[in-house]
């Protein structure tokens, strides 16, 4: 993934503006890329034409629609791309986004002009083919949980009290209603009511790992850290995490019904994993707020 800085200097720098066409925003090449193809099939467009070839004439110019309509929607993608550099969260993976849109990669179409971009993955050398929709599906933002967390735990710092008295709102109510549509961000983007110090680094993601490993900071076999498996419509874990840090807030005593055992596992680095949560906490690193 690149460095957030550098792309904003692209942006700050880069000779196009709200006036530019879109095959004209990903660099000179793949503008002579773009205009290239479209050339090719205005001339099999007009030299249909002549001879009265309609069906090739009609192919051609609904391929040359279709280029347009790939041009189109690369470039809302890209001011998404721009738009977001601060906002957008750990959960997608940017890497091949970000050369693209730092014009380190060249279109090509296929006979229907179905665009493809085509980059060199600066993680291993690889060249990868992609489309913008593939791209696109990555995105995520970090979205609004934030603020409401943040209130909430103050308000039970608040509350806090000796009498016996019960929470001033419905923690599991809560969690469950927060967690449901901002669970991928809250697995993957540092949350501000942890102490980024700690061993968990802040993240819900970290906890959720160190509360799982043996004693020599190994995780189960069968514990599933695909970061898909932690979708709270059929998973607990992130709810259980959230759910205590609220209930510890009120009473610092609280212990949950299942409280697990982790002050051996402390800042143990489960190295052995290889698996897609491991990825996403590498991402972890770069902070992706203002």
């Amino acid at each position: 993934m690149a460095d957030i800085d550098i792309m904003e200097r692209y942006y700050e720098n880069v000779p196009y503006g709200d006036d530019s066409l879109p095959s004209q925003i990903h660099g000179p090449e793949a503008e002579k890329i773009i205009n290239g193809e479209v050339e090719k099939y205005a001339k099999i467009h007009s030299a249909a034409t002549k001879i009265g070839d309609n069906d090739t004439a009609s192919n051609a110019e609904r391929i040359i629609r279709n280029i347009y309509k790939e041009c189109a929607n690369a470039e809302v993608m890209k001011q998404e791309h721009t738009s977001s550099l601060r906002s957008r969260s750990n959960w997608g993976d940017y890497t091949i986004m970000d050369e693209i849109c730092l014009e380190k990669g060249l279109p090509s179409f296929d006979e229907e002009g179905k665009l493809v971009f085509n980059v060199i993955d600066p993680r291993n050398g690889g060249v990868v083919s992609t489309t913008t929709e593939a791209l696109s599906s990555e995105f995520h933002e970090i979205g609004d949980w934030m603020q409401p967390l943040m209130q909430a735990k103050q308000d039970l710092i608040n509350a806090r009290n000796d009498r016996g008295n019960p929470p001033p709102f419905d923690i599991p109510y809560f969690v469950n209603n927060l967690i449901k549509n901002n669970w991928k961000s809250m697995i993957s983007d540092r949350t501000p009511t942890k102490d980024p110090n700690k061993g968990d680094n802040g993240y819900y993601l970290q906890e959720i790992l160190h509360n799982a490993v043996d004693e020599n900071g190994v995780l189960q076999e069968d514990f599933n850290t695909d970061k898909y498996s932690f979708n709270p419509e059929f998973d607990n874990r992130l709810f259980t995490v959230v759910s205590n840090e609220l209930h510890r807030a009120f009473n610092p005593n609280y212990k949950s019904s299942k409280d697990v055992s982790n002050s051996t596992a402390g800042d143990e680095t489960v190295s052995e994993e290889k698996t897609e949560a491991e990825n996403l906490m590498s991402r972890m690193n770069t902070e992706q707020t203002a």
